[in-house]
């Protein structure tokens, strides 16, 4: 496989993951969409400068979690916008209603978490494990652990669960 067809690949591949993962860091939409980009064509370089990636994903993972932790730090934002606003098959219009409030209440604990709690949620929630988690972000297996699950306990109290 040339070049090309690698990082095309990769961005057909992993171009959500990366922009939800970084609107789960609390970016905002456009904000992530041009590091989503960014990261695809840092990709493009260092492959093209004749380094060697193993790992495309986690690669790509790292770089966005870097460059999004940049322009949150430099240009303050703080807030996330989580879109839960797939319809809900509830069948009566108090369901629907009831539906709705518990997504508000989750969109405003998620919102509360820590950024390293919401990194490691999300990227929990895309399969990486633990130890690939830590590396991405830069923290312990132990870290990552102790992360999800205040983030878990959170979202659960949260929810009356």
């Amino acid at each position: 496989m040339d070049l090309n067809e690698r990082v095309t690949t990769a961005y057909e591949e992993m171009r959500m993951d990366i922009y939800r993962y970084l609107l789960t860091i609390g970016l905002p939409a456009h904000a992530a969409q041009d590091i989503t980009q960014d990261c695809f064509i840092r990709l493009f370089e260092t492959l093209h400068g004749g380094a060697s990636v193993e790992n495309s994903r986690a690669w790509l993972l790292r770089v966005a979690h870097n460059l999004g932790i940049n322009t949150l730090t430099a240009k303050g934002f703080d807030t996330a916008e989580l879109d839960f606003d797939q319809p809900a098959p509830a069948a009566t219009v108090e369901e629907r209603l009831i539906e709705e409030e518990r997504k508000h209440r989750l969109r405003r604990e998620i919102s509360l978490l820590s950024t390293q709690q919401r990194a490691c949620l999300e990227l929990r929630a895309q399969g990486l494990r633990y130890r690939e988690i830590g590396e991405i972000i830069g923290i312990s297996t132990s870290a990552v652990g102790e992360f999800l699950r205040r983030a878990i306990s959170r979202l659960r109290s949260a929810l009356g669960e």
